[in-house]
């Protein structure tokens, strides 16, 4: 993909034989248009499965990334990269599709730092996680609000609760839906400020097996 500046080409948009010229939040880019193949090789067939799995993945937690996975780059918005660390962490194995689930991350952000103590599961579907909490005394990251995301593998779905305790708390109680009893789920945990104004990068809390 290139930025069309000064061209023959700029101010259009549309086809040129194979050159494709579009407005990508008001710049001008070329990319050339793929040659249409009769199958698919062993590895577009991969990424294209790891892709799917990326968009779905990602979906469960859209709207939060949106707002609190960095800032824009260029033409990476937050979401872009969002997805682009999803990739990173993905690989098939097997036809499976296997998660590097310590490196994955829901948020990125300069907001002070979330520090892990643990993570349980309790009655009723219940995942408990606890924090230190590290805010200094009387300052407005105490007020930091605590996001949940739970994701069970074995079904390709997951919950996201936001803004369900303050950092001052130091825990955070949520409730699964009752079906997913005795399903082994993974779970991270970050923190935004009150303003929704900035994140911290989220924190891989580990794996528990819902009661």
């Amino acid at each position: 993909m290139g930025r069309v500046t000064n061209s023959i080409l700029s101010g259009t948009s549309g086809r040129t034989g194979r050159v494709v010229i579009a407005n990508v939040h008001g710049v001008e880019v070329s990319r050339a248009r793929p040659v249409t193949r009769s199958s698919s090789t062993e590895p577009q067939t991969a990424h294209r499965e790891l892709f799917r799995f990326a968009v779905a993945f990602l979906g469960l937690y859209k709207s939060f990334a949106r707002l609190f996975f960095g800032k824009r780059k260029g033409l990476a918005t937050p979401y872009n990269q969002a997805q682009a660390n999803v990739m990173e962490n993905i690989q098939l194995a097997g036809g499976d599709v296997i998660m590097n689930y310590s490196q994955l991350l829901i948020s990125k952000g300069n907001l002070l730092e979330m520090i892990p103590e643990s993570l349980n599961a309790g009655a009723a579907q219940a995942v408990t996680v606890t924090w230190i909490n590290n805010a200094p005394p009387d300052s407005s990251n105490e007020n930091d609000l605590c996001s949940v995301f739970v994701y069970m593998p074995s079904r390709r779905d997951g919950q996201f609760f936001s803004g369900v305790a303050a950092r001052q708390a130091g825990t955070a109680t949520v409730n699964m839906l009752s079906f997913y009893a005795g399903e082994e789920v993974h779970v991270w945990a970050t923190f935004a400020d009150e303003g929704s104004t900035a994140a911290c990068n989220s924190k891989y809390m580990g794996s528990v097996t819902l009661t």
